[in-house]
């Protein structure tokens, strides 16, 4: 295995393991810059590093599980403690900790099953939420004077505590981005380097970046030099597109165009071109671009899982009128005492996978890699595990390009507003429009 720098390795053993970190990998982006150079260009270790690496599915890799470090550190581009509520992000605090959570009976299907109500913030424990609003309350908002309020209340929409009643106390994400798609603030459309400010210091929980020739922490995606994808779309055809999910952090997504004419890379440009997705499908893919056929019962290998997708759009989101996309990765039931409730997994998954614990973070006991499990290979691949092996996972959606687009070259932005923290990652390709066809 190539060795590792050991600026790398000091800071991983510091760093907890609790990011969302995704980047997109499909066009690839200019924020795989560092893909380019070691060790992301070398073989991906057996136990991935969690910081600074972006392992990610790749049909053409040499590595067995068809993965490989080309997408070098995209998912650390990010901004990092915005909320909705606000102007601006701080750069420091997008991790939250939240309150624990008990099963409060009000359910008779009881904790476990998906989608079961009753999970609720425990109340013999304080919500230990940072940032406590003047009138006291503990939601999560990181300003005095929010100027914003969530517009996403639906259960069915929210991604984790969609038990809590919306704006109610024990509704702690309620200024969290998903909770407004599209309304947080951002340090930069294209993602900052460690999701920081230039003149901050890296933040906690994964707030910072490897330094290489290309980049270091504080540098904004939206100055990176153009780096040509491959991909040539025609205007109004349906192109694939997808991402990957290094972690956890709920929420939802969407993608965007802004002409790569020399005007600013920002969300003005990319409001302005906002995507609508082909259709209301998704899909998970394990094994890279291409792969298309479809995996069997608890099968996660070279396969795909299609499934109808959860949009959110109309007034509840920015730009009005476009559609958001929620994440298909639900949290586990395992670990609903630290999330609350969350949603069902877009493919069935054994029982094992839904070992919730009253109280603890007890889960299948596979490992990080899954390579122990009893109950089979990677049983747990739909629900929101954590660290261990997202990266073979893509989130594939198809897009409509409008028939009117002018030919040209342009960046594809690709937004995720997270749910669990004051967190927005993003990245930026470049692709080719070419004219649509003639009509007949």
């Amino acid at each position: 295995m190539r060795a590792f720098p050991a600026v790398l390795v000091s800071l991983a053993l510091i760093a907890p393991p609790a990011d969302g970190h995704g980047a997109v990998t499909q066009p690839p982006s200019r924020n795989a810059i560092d893909g380019r150079v070691a060790p992301w260009n070398g073989s991906v270790p057996s136990s991935v590093p969690f910081m600074f690496w972006c392992a990610a599915a790749d049909a053409d890799a040499a590595d067995a599980r068809k993965v490989s470090g080309r997408n070098g550190q995209a998912c650390f581009w990010f901004s990092n403690g915005c909320d909705i509520s606000c102007e601006e992000c701080d750069g420091t605090s997008g991790q939250l900790v939240h309150p624990k959570f008990v099963y409060n009976g009000s359910d008779p299907r009881g904790p476990d099953p998906w989608g079961g109500a009753g999970i609720v913030p425990d109340p013999s424990q304080p919500h230990a939420v940072p940032h406590p609003r003047a009138d006291g309350s503990r939601r999560l908002s990181i300003c005095a004077a929010p100027k914003r309020n969530a517009t996403v209340c639906a259960r069915e929409l929210r991604t984790m505590n969609i038990d809590a009643a919306c704006g109610s106390p024990a509704d702690v994400t309620f200024f969290a981005p998903w909770r407004y798609p599209g309304a947080a603030p951002v340090i930069d459309s294209c993602g900052a380097a460690g999701g920081v400010y230039q003149w901050q210091g890296p933040a906690a929980a994964g707030g910072d970046y490897a330094p290489t020739a290309h980049a270091k922490r504080g540098d904004l995606g939206s100055e990176l030099p153009r780096a040509p994808s491959g991909a040539t779309w025609q205007a109004g055809a349906v192109v694939e597109v997808a991402w990957s999910h290094k972690a956890w952090h709920g929420g939802g997504y969407q993608y965007r165009l802004c002409p790569a004419d020399g005007r600013n890379l920002d969300e003005e440009c990319f409001r302005a071109g906002a995507l609508p997705f082909a259709d209301g499908r998704s899909a998970l893919r394990w094994g890279g671009r291409g792969v298309t056929r479809p995996c069997a019962a608890g099968e996660f290998a070279d396969c795909v899982v299609r499934f109808n997708a959860t949009d959110v759009g109309g007034a509840a989101v920015v730009p009005a009128g476009s559609t958001w996309r929620r994440c298909p990765i639900p949290r586990a039931p395992w670990a609903w005492a630290y999330t609350g409730a969350s949603f069902e997994p877009a493919c069935d998954e054994p029982a094992a996978c839904r070992n919730y614990t009253h109280g603890s973070f007890s889960g299948p006991g596979c490992g990080d890699d899954r390579s122990s499990c009893s109950t089979g290979a990677f049983p747990c691949q739909c629900s929101g595990w954590g660290i261990g092996d997202l990266f073979r996972l893509e989130i594939v959606d198809q897009l409509r390009l409008p028939a009117e687009l002018p030919a040209g070259e342009y960046v594809l932005g690709w937004r995720w507003d997270c749910e669990e923290s004051t967190q927005v990652w993003a990245s930026c390709s470049d692709v080719t429009v070419t004219a649509a066809e003639a009509a007949a």
